[in-house]
């Protein structure tokens, strides 16, 4: 698709996706064919990787996308487990239709251009990337040191701010552990915990 070429040649997509308006451009670019890939098991985009599909993709598993890692999806992404971006490198996830997961915890730039839901957590962090999409639903929102262009988000609970101030309750919504006396967390902790499928919420 020449139009994910383009995209993949851009250092970030916030000029393509940073307002409703740029979105719905982007969207209206995009002629996702019928088809969608199927994956029996976890789905790692690996280091440096660029996977393309010109249509749908449903993932039986955790989808993992590592540092240097970009994931294009022209029509809907369903994950029937977790997405993971547990890094401090650029990563990618791009979906032109709609997203639906158990979880997320995504440090990288993502852009959905349809509907975004999480059954959970969607937790984003640090300010070098954003997080750009018209909706979002889940539990629990959490954008920590991390300004994302969301147009309405949905959840029983939406922290924004830097960790030291949306640790407190953190501490009282998530399991016990994850948040120490001191309301500090481990981002690797919440991955490996992601990745082996265990709540973050009571």
């Amino acid at each position: 698709m020449k139009l994910f070429e383009t995209l993949l040649r851009e250092s970030s997509l916030h000029d393509h996706a940073g307002s409703a308006s740029s979105r719905a451009a982007l969207k209206a670019k995009l002629t996702p064919s019928d088809t969608a890939k199927q994956v029996a098991e976890d789905l790692k985009v690996s280091e440096g990787e660029d996977l393309c599909l010109d249509g749908g993709l449903v993932v039986k598993g955790n989808l993992v996308i590592e540092d240097q890692g970009r994931l294009l999806v022209a029509g809907d992404l369903v994950v029937e487990g977790n997405i993971i971006h547990e890094g401090f490198d650029y990563s990618l996830l791009f979906v032109g239709g709609s997203l639906t997961a158990d979880n997320l915890l995504f440090h990288g730039e993502l852009v959905v251009l349809g509907g975004f839901t999480l059954k959970g957590v969607a937790w984003t962090y640090y300010s070098d990337y954003s997080t750009y999409a018209d909706t979002l639903s889940a539990r629990l929102v959490v954008a920590d040191d991390r300004e994302d262009a969301i147009g309405k988000v949905s959840a029983d609970h939406h922290l924004v701010g830097h960790s030291s101030q949306i640790g407190p309750t953190l501490s009282e919504l998530l399991e016990k552990g994850l948040v120490d006396e001191e309301g500090k967390w481990s981002y690797t902790t919440l991955a490996n915990k992601l990745l082996k499928k265990e709540a973050l919420l009571p």
